[in-house]
């Protein structure tokens, strides 16, 4: 499954951020849309801002409701997300630095800072980070993958306690069908919703 060509297009007229309007500006480049897939995240990881702008835009292409993106960009709280990422990037973390981290920088939650751990390669007991959003636990309450029916009362607010045995079970699937943690992760978000049981007609 490619999901390195996952992208989303992005409208810049829905990014306005006074805090980072320059380097938004910057990325568009003059053009009114611009499509982000996970393999632009992936090779922009290196420039930590533009990594952080890029990842937001292509997790939340409408930016949003609410201010959690302004305050995210915020100077303070920029400054932190940034020094925080530098420490991530191909790093073996704790899931307690992770909820940490998490509460100490304003306008960040879970489903956000997992889109970033994903694409830094940042890994927790030597599973990869990968992303857990409303979606993906929307998947899961669902039932429509028995092999999380461990984590099946999992909900926003708990998801940090979960977390840990949630990438567990997506680097063992990923070891048994062959694929990478991502492509498991990419794979329920996108059938999570559309995916049900055969049911037999009564005869």
């Amino acid at each position: 499954m490619p999901c390195q060509n996952l992208g989303f297009d992005i409208k810049r007229q829905n990014w306005k951020v006074q805090s980072q309007q320059n380097n938004i500006d910057r990325i568009f480049d003059g053009a009114d849309i611009i499509t982000l897939n996970r393999f632009d995240l992936e090779t922009a990881s290196k420039n930590t801002t533009d990594y952080i702008l890029k990842t937001l835009m292509w997790g939340y292409p409408t930016k949003g409701r609410g201010k959690n993106i302004d305050n995210l960009l915020s100077e303070h709280s920029l400054a932190k997300l940034t020094e925080t990422l530098n420490d991530y990037r191909n790093k073996e973390i704790t899931v307690n630095q992770l909820k940490t981290d998490i509460k100490n920088i304003s306008g960040l939650g879970l489903s956000t800072m997992s889109k970033f751990t994903n694409f830094l390669n940042t890994t927790i007991n030597s599973h990869k980070a990968v992303i857990l959003d409303l979606q993906i636990i929307n998947a899961i309450n669902r039932g429509t993958f028995e092999e999380f029916n461990s984590l099946k009362k999992i909900t926003y607010v708990n998801a940090l306690n979960k977390y840990e045995d949630y990438i567990s079970i997506i680097d063992e699937l990923s070891h048994k069908t062959k694929a990478k943690p991502d492509q498991i992760e990419n794979f329920i978000f996108l059938f999570g919703r559309s995916i049900s049981d055969i049911k037999k007609a009564k005869t």
